[in-house]
């Protein structure tokens, strides 16, 4: 489910722990773990900023389990659908700049024709190794 977690729940794709005054963590369990951590950091700090410039608020925080509690705004399923919403994003195009932002564009395109017609299991197999 998209949208913040509670502060100390742990359902939820990301959530803030703040300690102390002046202290803070942050928690984002949603990316692949193959991926560049840098990429992954800085994307999310730009879509943030490009949020906040865009006057966008954070939905309420997700209670509970969110595989159980409800179903309005998933991830997408598929490398071709979350591919799609990113060729969308301006506010990625801008930050990633255009070399880059159409490299990974054309690696994810070429990796789901690759895998079209493979089950979960085949691509396992053929890319465990491999990341």
């Amino acid at each position: 489910m998209l949208g913040p977690g509670e502060p100390r729940g742990r359902g939820a794709l990301h959530h803030r722990r703040t300690g102390r005054p002046g202290a803070a963590n942050a928690e984002i369990k949603s990316f692949d773990p193959a991926a560049n951590p840098y990429l992954v950091a800085g994307a999310i700090i730009a879509a943030g900023l490009g949020g906040m410039d865009s006057g966008l608020s954070l939905p309420p925080p997700v209670a509970g389990d969110p595989a159980v509690e409800g179903r309005e705004r998933r991830l997408p399923t598929s490398l071709l659908t979350a591919l799609e919403h990113f060729e969308d994003s301006t506010v990625l195009r801008e930050a990633l700049g255009d070399p880059l932002f159409e490299s990974i564009a054309a690696v994810r395109r070429a990796e789901a024709a690759l895998f079209e017609k493979s089950s979960p299991q085949e691509i396992a197999v053929a890319t465990r190794r491999r990341y």
